[in-house]
């Protein structure tokens, strides 16, 4: 309750003084006039808090003078909160002058009894804190002198003042001696602790700004890589374009050429390698395109009806010859319920899925090995076909599982040089997957072989 009210307070002051619009000061100095406001703040609630009981206990004790001097400490106070023309500056000095003077006073009048010598010494202070370490040992000079005084006029009896038949000068001379050098030992003591805070500041708003400076050059840097990336991407989708079109020239003519010689069996070999290879770089210009456009966020999903068992068929006997010649056992396993199931989905997105999958299966199995292509419904969402990709072939390290889907990443086996293809299938199917409403998974271990299996959601056209 009281922190609210003190905040409300606060901000009212801040807004109502135009303390808050106030530029062009450095650090340190702000903060003093900063600590000076929140003190000329709460010095007003509390005099006038402190005022009225003061005051009346002075009037019962017959003490005019400390009654007198109490309520132009709180007027001078009060014109300096309202007063919006006169600067900071001023404003301090003001301050200060006021409450030496009500120091001064009630020294005299109330003697080491009262809290004259008290508030002297919380002077030096909040000067030191609001106006510097100059002002601290101005004030403390100020006190100084105005010791010296009183011990004069007390030695040389110049004038009759009350407090001094209450103490023996001895007593006197101790505590003002006393006061003096406590008072300048919390002035440097005081002093040293802002100018440490103010340097680490200083520090800590250096390293910001060096902080802010490499978080800039970082972001730079990331939106240079972004536009690198883009434009390789862009470079690769634009060349396979144009590298595929020359290709289908190159395999139409190998489609032709066959119709000649037939009974040069040279002839027929050296046409089917340029048919297989091209083909084959064919496919791989056709995967480099679809990573390409897939990162450059080009590509769309085009749903269509058709039959998902016809496709499971066409892909399953478009790789079984590949998987007879290596001697591998390709088994198909189709728990799909109906023979015509019509779903409503991205067939050609569907069908690199499965293609990409048990290409890699192939490619990294040997003879006597097996392949396993699984299909059903998902149990626990009818909604959604579950596919699963088997195979015991050489299997993926546990270190490489998690890269494995990267961008043109191969595994490193062994024999390397029988590999072939782009490393990108694996970051197709997945992308594809995800496009399509799942996700695809692995398991593996090394040398016993690898699964894959994604799930994709249908929108089902059956009755």
């Amino acid at each position: 309750m009281l922190k609210k009210l003190w905040l409300s307070y606060h901000q009212w002051y801040i807004k109502y003084s135009g303390f808050s619009n106030q530029s062009e000061k450095d650090t340190l100095s702000f903060f003093r006039d900063k600590l000076f406001v929140s003190i000329l703040i709460l010095t007003l609630a509390l005099g006038y808090f402190s005022y009225f009981p003061s005051t009346g206990m002075a009037i019962l004790l017959g003490k005019w003078s400390v009654v007198y001097i109490n309520t132009l400490a709180v007027l001078v106070v009060t014109i300096l909160f309202f007063n919006k023309q006169m600067t900071l500056k001023t404003k301090k000095i003001v301050f200060s002058v006021n409450f030496f003077v009500l120091s001064f006073v009630l020294v005299i009048d109330l003697g080491l009894n009262g809290n004259g010598t008290l508030l002297l010494f919380l002077l030096s202070i909040l000067m030191t804190l609001y106006s510097g370490t100059k002002a601290g040992v101005i004030s403390v000079l100020v006190t100084t002198v105005f010791y010296i005084i009183i011990i004069c006029v007390y030695y040389f009896e110049w004038v009759d003042l009350r407090f001094f038949e209450e103490s023996s000068f001895e007593v006197v001379l101790i505590v003002f001696i006393n006061n003096v050098l406590f008072s300048l030992l919390t002035v440097f003591s005081v002093s040293f602790l802002i100018d440490q805070l103010h340097n680490a500041l200083l520090k800590e708003s250096q390293l910001q700004e060096e902080l802010l400076e490499k978080h800039k050059n970082v972001i730079k840097a990331k939106e240079r890589a972004e536009q690198s990336d883009k434009l390789k991407s862009a470079f690769l989708a634009n060349m396979s374009h144009e590298i595929r079109t020359p290709m289908y020239g190159i395999l139409g003519c190998a489609e032709l050429l066959k119709s000649y010689n037939l009974e040069d069996e040279d002839y027929k070999e050296y046409v089917s390698v340029i048919e297989c290879n091209g083909k084959e770089l064919l496919d791989i210009i056709t995967d480099i395109l679809s990573i390409s456009k897939i990162e450059t966020g080009l590509m769309n999903i085009t749903k269509t009806e058709f039959n998902i068992n016809e496709s499971i068929d066409d892909v399953y006997k478009m790789f079984l010859e590949d998987a007879e010649t290596k001697n591998i056992h390709f088994t198909l396993n189709n728990f799909i319920y109906k023979r015509d199931f019509i779903v409503n989905s991205d067939q050609n997105k569907f069908t690199e899925i499965l293609r990409h999958l048990i290409k890699n299966a192939i490619k990294y199995t040997s003879e006597g090995d097996s392949i396993t292509l699984s299909c059903s419904l998902d149990g626990s969402n009818t909604s959604q076909l579950r596919f699963h990709v088997s195979d015991t072939g050489i299997g993926i390290p546990a270190d490489k599982v998690k890269t494995i889907f990267n961008s043109f990443y191969q595994v490193d086996v062994a024999n390397r040089s029988t590999l072939n293809g782009s490393g990108v299938g694996l970051s197709i199917s997945k992308a594809y997957v995800k496009m399509l409403g799942g996700d695809l998974e692995l398991e593996s271990i090394e040398g016993e072989g690898a699964s894959f299996w994604f799930s994709i959601d249908i929108d089902l056209q059956n009755d």
